[in-house]
């Protein structure tokens, strides 16, 4: 599964940040608009169903009633001809009814009503008509008193058809409610599908819009962590430039300013730390040298010999032959110095005619034998042109790493004060 999310979000990367916006939109909307349509579709069909069953209730039901009424009154009132009054349309009513059964005939089984009931309610409806057709010839002429036999068969069959009557509108009734109660059974389908269809699309596009808006959020959120990293100090950090999008340029851009600036900060390090006429260590580069041997002899209980180098004659140089001839001599010497050291020695400029050379892992002994080798080397080059300076070394060491460098630089400088007192060009012993 977190696969296959990777997998997404890649794809969506790959589209930009405008456009996966542009797509969460329509991942909201356009289900949306097509449920609010469909919903409105189902319903409006749900609302002529309805008004089409109320429609056919009234249509197969009020004739039915209207006949029994007449019949009630006929019953009452000895179907009215006694005070003259218009005797009801039982022919025209009787003949309504007879289409309404024909359309059932034809249209019952799209109308969903129950064939039984229908049946039984045409049966009940064929059993009266005969009646009510007797009652309506018979009609005009009836001029009987309420005792004689006549009018008691007449009571009898009117009494007869609206029993039969009463027995079509049941048995209609019946079919018509069956037939509602299906339809509200589909209509609460319908809508229980409505209902579903509606909580699968809103969890189908939330689960599309926050995939869409984790593609967005995820990479920032990772560009602000590597700027804190960059903030803090850890110049290694580097942002993720994977996806094609704007972030990813944005990493991009980020990453090339990281190298940039450690490229930079390399530069001042090395210029912080260098002298700019030598090349070699300033004296900030060649304390921290120190320093770092120091601490390292302090693990392993070794020794670090340490050599303070003094040029000789240098003023004089300078006088006689000018600055550029002082500063030839000094990068002579450092020169020398650095092809003469062994490989993990370190020598720096220390001062404006002094050098200090860091010997890890060398002894007193081993230290004293560098800094004469060191100066029968100079003194043999210096011979064959005057504006080779000697030099003057003195030598100290620590033992089982307990000197501090202040310690050992100022051992040193004694050993050299003593050698410039015993004559210059030679090594002095602290």
């Amino acid at each position: 599964m977190k696969r296959t999310l990777c997998k997404v979000e890649s794809l969506l990367r790959r589209l930009s940040v405008g456009k996966r916006l542009a797509l969460a939109v329509a991942v909201l909307v356009v289900p949306m608009t097509v449920l609010i349509v469909v919903s409105v579709l189902v319903l409006e069909r749900q609302e002529a169903r309805l008004h089409r069953s109320v429609e056919e209730a009234v249509t197969l039901l009020v004739p039915l009633a209207t006949l029994e009424y007449d019949l009630q009154r006929a019953l009452t009132d000895v179907l009215a001809a006694e005070t003259g009054e218009s005797v009801p349309d039982y022919g025209g009513l009787t003949g309504a009814i007879d289409r309404l059964f024909s359309q059932l005939a034809g249209t019952a089984s799209d109308r969903d009503l129950p064939p039984q009931s229908v049946a039984r309610a045409r049966s009940a409806w064929q059993s009266a008509r005969p009646a009510i057709e007797g009652l309506v010839e018979q009609a005009r002429p009836l001029h009987l008193a309420g005792d004689t036999p006549g009018f008691a068969s007449v009571r009898r069959r009117l009494a007869s058809a609206i029993g039969d009557l009463q027995q079509v509108q049941t048995h209609l009734s019946t079919a018509i409610k069956r037939r509602a109660a299906r339809a509200v059974q589909t209509q609460q389908r319908q809508l229980e599908w409505l209902v579903g269809a509606w909580g699968v699309t809103l969890l189908i596009a939330t689960a599309g819009l926050v995939l869409i808006v984790h593609s967005i959020v995820r990479p920032v959120r990772a560009l602000g962590r590597t700027v804190q990293r960059l903030g803090a100090g850890d110049l290694t950090a580097r942002a993720d430039t994977d996806a094609g999008d704007e972030l990813g340029a944005v990493a991009g851009y980020l990453n090339a300013m990281a190298r940039h600036f450690v490229a930079w900060k390399r530069v001042t390090e090395d210029a912080a730390n260098q002298d700019a006429l030598t090349g070699l260590p300033n004296r900030r580069g060649i304390l921290a040298a120190l320093e770092a041997a120091l601490a390292a002899s302090a693990a392993t209980q070794g020794s670090v010999g340490v050599l303070m180098i003094d040029v000789d004659r240098f003023k004089t140089i300078n006088d006689q032959y000018g600055h550029a001839a002082g500063d030839q001599a000094l990068n002579w010497v450092a020169q020398v110095l650095s092809s003469q050291l062994r490989g993990d020695d370190q020598v720096g400029r220390y001062a404006g005619d002094e050098f200090l050379a860091v010997l890890p892992g060398a002894g007193h002994e081993e230290a004293r034998q560098i800094a004469e080798r060191l100066c029968e080397r100079v003194i043999q080059s210096a011979r064959s042109d005057p504006r080779r300076p000697t030099l003057t070394l003195g030598v100290a060491a620590s033992r089982g790493g307990e000197a501090s460098a202040e310690a050992l630089i100022a051992a040193a400088d004694r050993a050299l004060y003593r050698g410039k007192q015993a004559g210059r060009g030679r090594v002095g012993i602290g």
